[in-house]
């Protein structure tokens, strides 16, 4: 298995792409959907004091911020939060961004009223263990929100990643390039069960996270499977629609 040093440098190595893809999503008018989603899922008629585990290039990090809120980002690829702070100082917005382990998280119990992530669960080896560790600092009534897909199915073996390939080729004739930073292929002759998502096996998330969340001190778990219509471009739609993204709401 793969120490979390290694995935730190891989994000490192992959962080200018996907700041690339985060400088293109804030010229669209994906953002203000996005944070409408989020408000309304947590508290959307006070400030907020937030945490962005996982914050990568600083997308929520900087939204939530635009929009007022006290935001707390933490990643451990320097290389992303690098991109963070260039983002920040271009929307001039301060968000407390630091370098560290969002499973081991250097704060209080009760300190945020929420705490968001996007495309980073897939990537934790102990859910029980970090999903603990995000309800701690939550305030009593804080709301957790997970944005994350099946990114693991592609490579294991049956209909989801026929669906994925076919949608790769598809893209690939259709745009000429997906969303890799080095122009490989994601799907089409990839490997099986990288080790990056052995801990997943077959299972559906976000049927898997809600079974963790479960056994931990939560009032309410929901989750809706595909949040993609307004929040996803034609063309991510046409590459990742075999993995959707969904959204996993948990309330401490």
């Amino acid at each position: 298995m793969i120490s979390q040093e290694q995935i730190n440098e891989n994000w490192t190595v992959r962080s200018d792409n996907y700041n690339k893809y985060v400088i293109e999503e804030f010229e669209t008018d994906r953002p203000q959907k996005w944070l409408s989603l989020i408000e309304e899922n947590s508290f959307k008629d006070r400030t907020m004091r937030v945490l962005d585990a996982g914050c990568g290039p600083g997308f929520f990090s900087v939204l939530l911020s635009k929009a007022g809120h006290d935001v707390t980002g933490i990643d451990g690829s320097e290389g992303m939060l690098s991109h963070a702070r260039e983002n920040a100082a271009h929307f001039q917005v301060r968000p407390d961004l630091r370098q560290g382990d969002f499973g081991a998280l250097p704060f209080e119990d009760g300190t945020f009223d929420l705490v968001i992530s996007r495309n980073v669960t897939h990537i934790i080896r102990e859910h029980l263990k970090v999903y603990a560790e995000w309800l701690r600092v939550l305030k009593p009534g804080g709301v957790m929100l997970i944005f994350d897909a099946n990114w693991h199915l592609p490579y294991q073996p049956g209909p989801v990643r026929d669906e994925a390939i076919q949608r790769e080729k598809e893209g690939l004739l259709k745009y000429g390039s997906g969303f890799t930073h080095d122009g490989s292929y994601e799907y089409i002759d990839s490997d099986y069960e990288p080790k990056n998502f052995r801990v997943f096996g077959m299972a559906q998330r976000p049927d898997f996270d809600y079974g963790v969340l479960k056994q931990l001190p939560v009032k309410e778990v929901s989750f809706v499977r595909d949040v993609t219509q307004e929040l996803w471009s034609e063309k991510e739609k046409l590459f990742y629609g075999a993995t959707p993204l969904y959204m996993l709401r948990a309330v401490k």
